[in-house]
């Protein structure tokens, strides 16, 4: 499938099923943010004024507690010059940007098996699973019940003015309900996924009873600055969520996102990201995807294969559905977007799922990977393979379910069957005779008798048996009598005691 870079979107408003269509335009590639704006990261015990005092001004600071601290902010040359040489400064690196990975277009839900844990009770009740996105539509059909406590930083508060971006721009909402509504669709279009409510009204999400959290660190444009990330991170972990949902990501290493990350895993947060979409390509997962703390996720398609879009590397955990996903959009709006961001909300919907059911987070990524499905890819590919949430929670499909207990029932005796019954007649002074050809057959393999009469009304005028067994029989009897007959008739007995009676006309 080609990737369009244009918008198509068909609206489906208030329904339960339909198809609608949208495209942003997605990179893994870092971009560079203001120029003159650094990240300078620090020891937890020292360096901490030297890099305040060394700035123009302060953006932001982060405490990643025994990880250690960093200061967000514009800086000269001469003071990055002079902190990259301080011993007590760990890292300075541009405050760059990371983007939403783009999309392009969700059948998911039932390929991954969420449908069957979801009939059978799993539906992530209790679980918090953040969105580390542009927002979340705060008053959207599907996803409003679902929604708990939300989070922007000061650059991606909502705004109803967006600038042009390299995803052209917002979706011109009217109004920002909140601080961290969705001003460009992607993260409301990911939270649907992981979590839209069971209600009857537009899609169903993977955990459609956990509780969603908008971490708004991405801009209306889709872009979002390292420190407004690694804060995003750190807010949700300070927040106790479960279970993080990060569809964004770079081509490049980010010492203050990996901060971030270690300190969200001290804090037991499970951590799911999209591996990217530099494809085709081979061991180039974006990060924070290629971190070693956090869940790394590749796209496929309706028929398993995988996306020619999704980044691909050593590093990918696990597939998971990510061409024409169809999930929510601003305002009560249906679309369908393709990319590693629409395949990774699969996954953390299935984290939250596990931990509700009373998985240790520790053991999530071992549960969910000694699950999946292998769809034949390559393991740089696939991972372990899939997604498949049923499996994952030992659930069985009902159609295995009543396959096993058809296997289990009792046998049904077959009855016997007569294949081939022809008399031929003729007669010799006093006598009627009658030669009787048959051929019985019984599914069971448990033929015992045939036996064939020469009947006048009611009265037995001759007869003659043969014990049978096996399958098949065939033979041929003769009957005569000196009396008038008119009826000859046959009877096939199995070991079960089923009998089986034919007649023809004298």
């Amino acid at each position: 499938m080609s990737r369009e870079h244009i918008t198509r979107r068909s609206i489906l408003r208030g329904v339960g099923a339909g198809v609608a269509g949208a495209t942003l335009a997605g990179q893994a590639a870092a971009s560079d943010g203001p120029n003159d704006e650094y990240v300078v990261g620090v020891y937890p015990d020292r360096g901490l004024e030297q890099a305040r005092k060394a700035a123009d001004a302060v953006r932001r600071e982060l405490d990643f507690g025994s990880i250690g601290r960093a200061v967000a902010g514009r800086f000269s040359e001469n003071a990055i010059e002079g902190l990259e040489n301080n011993p007590n400064v760990r890292y300075v690196e541009p405050n760059g940007l990371m983007w939403a990975l783009g999309q392009e277009t969700p059948y998911g839900i039932e390929q991954v098996d969420a449908d069957l844990a979801i009939d059978d009770g799993e539906t992530g009740a209790g679980v918090s699973v953040a969105i580390i996105d542009t927002g979340i539509d705060a008053a959207h059909e599907t996803l409003a019940e679902n929604l708990g406590e939300g989070y922007a930083t000061a650059d991606a508060a909502c705004t109803t003015s967006c600038g042009s971006g390299p995803f052209g721009g917002g979706n011109d909402i009217d109004d920002c309900l909140e601080e961290w509504d969705d001003d460009n669709d992607h993260g409301t279009h990911c939270a649907g996924t992981a979590g839209a409510a069971d209600d009857g009204t537009g899609v169903l999400g993977v955990a459609p009873d956990v509780t969603l959290h908008a971490v708004k660190a991405l801009q209306c444009d889709g872009g979002g600055t390292l420190d407004d990330i690694a804060a995003g991170i750190q807010w949700s972990a300070d927040q106790g969520h479960d279970v993080q949902n990060m569809s964004l990501g770079s081509d490049t290493d980010s010492d203050v996102i990996r901060d971030a990350v270690q300190y969200a895993d001290e804090r037991g947060v499970v951590m799911v990201a999209a591996a990217g979409n530099d494809g085709p390509c081979s061991d180039c997962v974006g990060y924070p995807a290629a971190y070693d703390e956090v869940i790394a996720v590749s796209a496929t398609d309706e028929n398993d294969d995988l996306a020619d879009f999704s980044s691909t590397g050593p590093e990918v955990d696990i597939a998971a559905p990510g061409v024409d996903v169809l999930s929510t959009v601003p305002r009560d709006d249906y679309a369908e977007f393709s990319g590693t961001s629409m395949a990774c909300p699969h996954v953390a919907g299935a984290a939250a799922t596990l931990i509700a059911a009373g998985t240790d987070p520790t053991d999530v990524r071992d549960e969910l990977t000694a699950a999946a499905d292998d769809i034949g890819l390559d393991d740089n590919e696939q991972g372990t393979g899939r997604l498949n949430v049923a499996d994952a929670l030992e659930i069985e499909d009902d159609e295995d379910d009543d396959d096993e207990d058809d296997d289990d029932e009792e046998p049904v005796d077959s009855e016997p069957v007569v294949d081939v019954f022809s008399v031929e007649r003729s007669s010799s002074g006093p006598w009627s005779n009658a030669d009787v050809n048959w051929e019985v057959s019984d599914e069971d393999g448990a033929l015992e008798s045939v036996t064939t009469e020469l009947l006048d009304g009611s009265a037995d005028l001759d007869s003659e048996s043969s014990s049978v067994d096996g399958s098949s029989a065939s033979g041929e009897h003769e009957l005569r009598s000196r009396d008038d007959p008119d009826t000859v008739r046959l009877t096939v007995v199995d070991e079960s005691g089923s009998e089986v009676t034919e007649t023809a006309d004298y």
